[in-house]
């Protein structure tokens, strides 16, 4: 069994399995409906477009954008703002309003805890995607850092500076928007994920236990990204841990990384995240990592929600050229806290009390 079957069947199952659950659940967890609206939403208003692509092989690729209050005004007619775009795992387009990403946003911006800024939810063409070029819709990380990005700032009233532009994402996302960004620091410059699927630096430490299903399933299309027997350079060009391992730390100079994941994470994304800090920490580079206890997979998790409004404090202090990592330490320290206990008030007298 070849290590290039074993690390494809690895991403393979994942895409299995989730497919497997949305089957019994009716279409998805979330909805995989693209014409699906978000919930009421106070602070932004929500619209889908799509765009056109020489680099996709099938399907169309789109997006969801939610726009800031008062974009629309004129008053803010001149106004560009900074914006983040989101990558989704296996769940699809529909993941991040289902499983509450848009209520947790609009949250945030309602309460003065997020900067006035545009957030944007890929759509991939073949719906899952593994975020790399020559899959089987495309080369989806060029669709990404060119077509997508120049099809945005063209039609709205985006940001350009690379300072002014964050990519987020979760579990596949999650990984995807943390290669893309390290590939290409000049368009990203914050990164903040959640239970990403970080795989080993060297092709050689892939889980053997993955074999027998090798067997029962196989993709095509990888093998020209990897080579077949791996190529380990190849390998680790797509891969965060592998990327952090082979370049200088200079390279992500100005980047904001932050990353968590959850200790009952039912993948075991927790242990490869938490090796992912210790070789960032190892090799001087800049980030915030944060293990959850008792914190599940991305949108199954019961701590979620909490994690994205963490994130997203944290890319918005990036955004206004803030320390994320000191405004983060403050958030934490504030819940830490307790609460002052409200003073009882003296006991009023009367005139039998005289």
């Amino acid at each position: 069994m070849s290590r290039l079957t074993v690390a494809v069947t690895f991403l393979t199952l994942l895409t299995t399995l989730a497919a497997q659950r949305q089957g019994r659940e009716g279409g998805g967890r979330f909805g995989r409906d693209r014409d699906a609206e978000p919930q009421k939403l106070e602070n932004f208003t929500f619209e889908q477009g799509s765009f056109t692509s020489a680099k996709v092989t099938r399907g169309e690729p789109g997006y969801g954008i939610y726009l800031p209050k008062g974009y629309a005004d004129e008053a803010n007619k001149d106004t560009k703002y900074p914006w983040v775009l989101w990558l989704h795992g296996f769940g699809g387009f529909g993941e991040f309003q289902g499983g509450g990403g848009a209520e947790v946003l609009d949250k945030l911006a309602g309460e003065g805890k997020l900067p006035p800024l545009v957030m944007v939810v890929f759509r991939s063409p073949g719906g899952r995607t593994t975020y790399m070029n020559g899959e089987a819709g495309g080369d989806i990380e060029d669709v990404i850092v060119g077509d997508l990005v120049t099809h945005l700032q063209g039609k709205y009233r985006l940001r350009q500076e690379r300072a002014q532009r964050a990519v987020m994402g979760v579990s596949m996302g999650g990984m995807g928007a943390m290669k893309i960004a390290m590939r290409h620091p000049q368009v990203f410059g914050t990164i903040a994920v959640h239970s990403s699927a970080i795989l080993p630096a060297d092709p050689a430490e892939l889980p053997d236990r993955y074999a027998r299903q090798a067997q029962m399933m196989l993709q095509r299309g990888l093998d020209k990204v990897f080579g077949d027997p791996i190529d380990k350079a190849k390998w680790q060009e797509q891969m965060p841990m592998g990327l952090v391992a082979t370049r200088k730390p200079e390279e992500f100079a100005g980047m904001h990384i932050y990353f968590d994941a959850g200790t009952e994470d039912r993948y075991g994304f927790c242990e490869p995240n938490q090796r992912l800090d210790a070789l960032m920490t190892e090799k001087g580079l800049a980030h915030c990592f944060r293990t959850i206890e008792g914190g599940g997979h991305a949108w199954s998790s019961p701590t979620m929600k909490d994690n994205l409004a963490q994130s997203l404090q944290f890319v918005g202090a990036a955004l206004q050229g803030k320390d994320p990592k000191a405004a983060l330490e403050a958030l934490e320290a504030a819940a830490k806290k307790p609460k002052a206990e409200a003073p009882v008030d003296a006991p009023k007298k009367t005139d039998g009390g005289k």
